[in-house]
């Protein structure tokens, strides 16, 4: 096990929670990237064994990656496994480093309920506009409206990390082994 595997914490939530975020999330995200894997078999085949490619396979491709990749986010955030750089982890005092992973955490989750807003608005005027894929004529909105819900919950789950954080006693980079 690495230094950051060894360092990282994980949202300390109930089982709806925990039943959202892995069943729910992690089992779309797994048949999301299911489905993006049996349209590029059927598309290469197709292309290279019957000269008769998916048509929009490209478009299809598009819109599954976003929501695989939006899919886990919130897994990622609440598993706190962003990717952080830690070089003067080490030298913090644990007060510090406390406050410091509150701030962040906090910061995150403002960053986020930003960006979930606005691309909320953007679902709407995807709705407004009657925005479609170039070549399917698939409706782009339910893509965004997705990606803000998504986005909304890892700010939530990022809120209750800096929660977490401030209550515990001891930092969130620290090892369990050396809580004592």
């Amino acid at each position: 096990m690495s230094l950051s595997q060894a360092r990282s914490r994980v949202l300390v939530s109930g089982s709806l929670m925990q039943f959202v975020l892995q069943r729910i999330l992690g089992g779309l995200a797994a048949t999301l990237l299911f489905l993006l894997m049996l349209l590029t078999l059927i598309d290469v085949v197709g292309r290279y064994g019957f000269n008769a490619p998916v048509n929009g396979s490209y478009e299809i491709t598009e819109l599954l990656l976003a929501a695989i990749i939006f899919s886990a986010l919130p897994l990622v955030s609440a598993k706190d496994a962003h990717i952080t750089v830690d070089l003067i982890d080490t030298f913090v005092p644990n007060l510090l480093a406390r406050l410091r992973d509150v701030a962040i955490a906090v910061s995150t989750s403002i960053i986020l309920a930003g960006v979930s807003y606005k691309v909320w608005h953007k679902a709407l005027e995807s709705v407004r506009y009657g925005d479609q894929t170039a070549m399917l004529l698939l409706p782009t909105a339910p893509v965004f409206f997705y990606i803000s819900i998504a986005i909304g919950l890892s700010s939530f789950i990022a809120l209750l990390l800096a929660w977490q954080y401030a209550r515990a006693g001891v930092t969130p980079s620290t090892p369990s082994s050396e809580k004592a």
